[in-house]
């Protein structure tokens, strides 16, 4: 019987020495597992939910365009079966896709929240960042990785909802007659939620490293988003001069609602008072002057009295953009979006390398 011999252990390199087996990517790789095992179920659940968003948006946009291609490619006529299924209340598909663009429009919060907050945060609250970077990858690189694989599952994620969403607010477009300038089906098109969704994502990583707590991080993160959004929503019709002046009633432009997002305009009658109503030469109009044109104005119905103004070629003072011009405002506000993402990146890059260097 011959004796066992043990075999020789492996002569131990230096501490910290790459050995033979270690691949050029083996510090990625060990990251990007790292990231999937911190991050798993909040990924996996956005994945869900985007998934069921897609798939619940796509299945009613080919509903609509089957209903409007049953009306010749035209508004369905009221009364119609078409009009009476597209425009029933709480189930009808009109109603259920506003319902679904506006969720959309705050996914963003959720984004910044849940996916952007815990990157770092987390690591703070648990005291694991200083034993993270005291591992052969230094605090930078290790930023940019995680940021990488987090802001790239969240850019994927947002430009198929993006996609997804402008295609079902065209399609609300075309069988409801709303304006594309207004609302929801603004905001949720043109990509805009790809831009929005990133950059709160970023902000959401900013604010968790400069609170380090997840919870107030997350709360900052729903405040700041709500109070953009409204100031958004606020300030975006003027952030290109709009086109003013005197238009005739019925003619082709801004009285006509297809995509024009109007800011001053209508007009106001009531007993002895007229507002914002004017003759074929410019002048203002009173109410003597519209009872003569047309008797008992106030007590006729809307499309008689709309016809009236017609006749008499009046007019009314109005301030609108034009539908022409939403490429350009999605770019503006696409562009704002993206500028508040790079500060919060670059404030996170200035606190992880500042943080960085006092722990080492």
């Amino acid at each position: 019987m011959t004796p066992l011999t043990p075999t020789a252990p492996a002569e131990a390199g230096p501490a910290g020495a790459r050995t033979e087996d270690d691949g050029p990517g083996a510090g990625f790789a060990g990251l990007a597992w790292v990231t999937w095992r911190q991050h798993r179920w909040a990924l996996v659940s956005s994945l869900v939910l985007a998934a069921v968003l897609t798939g619940w948006m796509l299945y009613l946009a080919a509903d609509m365009t089957n209903l409007y291609h049953q009306c010749h490619n035209t508004l369905c006529p009221d009364g119609s079966p078409q009009a009476a299924t597209l425009d029933a209340r709480f189930t009808g598909p009109i109603d259920v896709a506003d319902k679904l663009l506006l969720a959309v429009q705050y996914l963003p919060a959720l984004i910044g929240m849940f996916l952007g907050v815990p990157l770092l945060a987390r690591e703070y609250e648990q005291r694991t960042l200083l034993l993270a970077w005291s591992q052969d990858v230094s605090p930078v690189r290790w930023l940019w990785a995680k940021l990488a694989l987090v802001g790239g599952f969240v850019a994927a994620l947002t430009a198929v909802l993006s996609a997804t969403t402008d295609h079902l607010a065209h399609v609300l477009h075309d069988v409801d007659g709303s304006t594309m300038f207004e609302g929801s089906m603004f905001l949720d098109s043109g990509m805009l939620p790809l831009a929005i969704g990133v950059a709160w994502f970023a902000a959401g990583v900013a604010l968790g490293a400069a609170i380090r707590r997840v919870l107030p991080a997350a709360m900052a993160v729903l405040a700041g988003f709500v109070g953009l959004l409204l100031t958004v929503e606020w300030r975006y019709p003027t952030l290109v001069q709009p086109v003013s002046g005197l238009f005739r009633f019925g003619a082709p432009g801004p009285t006509d609602p297809t995509n024009a997002l109007r800011i001053k305009g209508g007009i106001r009658v009531g007993p002895g008072h007229v507002e914002n109503v004017f003759d074929a030469s410019g002048h203002p109009l009173d109410y003597a002057g519209l009872q003569h044109a047309c008797p008992d104005f106030i007590l006729l119905p809307p499309r008689t009295g709309f016809s009236c103004l017609v006749h008499h070629r009046f007019q009314q003072y109005m301030a609108y953009q034009p539908g022409s011009r939403i490429p350009e405002f999605h770019l503006l506000i696409a562009s704002g979006y993206l500028g508040l993402g790079a500060l919060a990146l670059a404030a996170v890059w200035l606190l992880v390398r500042r943080a960085g260097l006092s722990a080492g």
